[in-house]
């Protein structure tokens, strides 16, 4: 449902951490440069990376301005919105945002990720903008933080649904998370996947392998393959270990990982530690993904937790094998030995296994590479997001009565 043609287009603010190249400022960005832009005025606020250099970084963040800035979208970049707990740029960040939106008067803001959803939702509520939407894109409340910290992120989330007009889960797993935490009402809560231009990801699954050279593998090596930011939550040091394990009677496999973040030199002493570090490549940070799936054998997502799981679809749209960890929104993406494998988190033991299960029968892999492709339907497509997206919008904010001058 769209907004009356009549009518101007309304202002929406979206707001978000981090606007590199992670999942979530990639499904902002598709969402911010798809509206339909004769019935919706995107704006977006996020925060300076600083020293924050995984996925991209100060340099994927200022491209991604650039993009909204060239569409004509205007893009604020805050110093004081940033990924950590720090009370006194907290506060900063409430202040300027609150500011904007006393200055803006949009009749939505979408918040996106933990800390922007929070200092965002309650920027919001107290400038009266009357539709807040947050999509958490996951969530803290295991896997990031200790049992404490994560036991006050969750009362956190409850208070804040109070002032929540609608939340979007990506996956109906995400959303059961949330609800059987008490966050929220089943009547708060919408399911709309990730969207992805699947086009570039399903090109690859009908062409001939290509290996990359910036691979360094050998021409011969069957790669294992993962993206994501280079730390704890993504689970790449099981995924090291289990190779570690699979290697002595595979002698041709090679572990490629893309991505940056503060645990590459780690993962570089386990590798040497391990005795495997001629297998193991971390390339950095890639812009072209589709080239480097191509590249990829099997892919693998070994996330200790994961709101969706972008960078599994992306690769399920490839054709790819895939083995993913059970936990957050994954299951509802992946049927467990239809589509690919699933294994418990940080379980160097069962994942090592479910590589020996893909290496040992390539034509079964294959046939569960093509399942996943086929189920990555049009639901997952960024074409079908952001409409869905906007239907929201125009479902549960309130409609101006025409018969009075409007209140903003």
């Amino acid at each position: 449902m769209k907004a009356d043609s009549t009518m101007s287009p309304i202002k929406v603010i979206h707001v978000i951490t981090r606007l590199d190249q992670g999942g979530s400022a990639r499904n902002t960005m598709l969402t911010v440069l798809g509206h339909d832009r004769a019935h919706y005025t995107p704006i977006v606020i996020a925060g300076k990376p600083g020293r924050w250099t995984a996925q991209g970084g100060e340099e994927a963040t200022h491209h991604n301005a650039h993009r909204l800035l060239s569409a004509g979208v205007r893009c604020l970049l805050l110093d004081t919105l940033v990924r950590h707990v720090s009370p006194l740029d907290d506060l900063r960040a409430l202040w300027r945002i609150w500011n904007v939106f006393l200055e803006e008067r949009p009749a939505v803001v979408h918040t996106h990720t933990s800390k922007a959803g929070a200092i965002g939702r309650v920027a919001a509520w107290l400038a009266g903008v009357p539709t807040i939407i947050h999509t958490p894109h996951g969530h803290v409340f295991y896997g990031h933080f200790g049992r404490g910290l994560s036991w006050v992120f969750l009362q956190l989330e409850r208070l804040l649904a109070l002032i929540t007009t609608h939340a979007i889960a990506l996956t109906d797993a995400e959303r059961r998370d949330y609800l059987d935490r008490n966050v929220g009402t089943p009547s708060l809560w919408s399911v709309i996947p990730s969207g992805i231009d699947r086009e570039p990801f399903q090109a690859t699954a009908t062409t001939p392998k290509r290996r990359p050279v910036f691979f360094g593998c050998p021409e011969d090596a069957v790669v294992v393959g993962s993206v994501g930011w280079l730390t704890e939550i993504k689970g790449h040091r099981t995924l090291i270990e289990a190779i570690a394990e699979v290697a002595p009677a595979h002698p041709r496999v090679h572990l490629v990982l893309v991505g940056t973040g503060h645990l590459h030199d780690d993962y570089v002493q386990l590798a040497d530690w391990l005795g495997i570090r001629d297998r193991v490549h971390l390339i950095g940070h890639q812009e072209d993904v589709p080239a480097c799936l191509a590249g990829m054998d099997i892919f693998v997502l070994p996330s200790l937790n994961e709101g969706m799981g972008r960078a599994l679809v992306e690769a399920m749209a490839a054709c790819l094998p895939v083995i993913a960890t059970r936990v957050g929104g994954v299951p509802g993406v992946l049927e467990d030995r239809r589509t690919g494998l699933l294994v418990p988190p940080a379980d160097s033991g069962a994942l090592a296994r479910a590589l020996v299960t893909h290496l040992q029968n390539p034509a079964r892999a294959r046939d569960m590479g093509l399942a996943a492709g086929l189920s990555i339907g049009t639901h997952y497509d960024v074409a079908w997001m952001v409409p869905a997206i906007e239907s929201i919008y125009e479902a549960v904010r309130p409609r101006p009565d025409i018969r009075k001058a409007p209140a903003w």
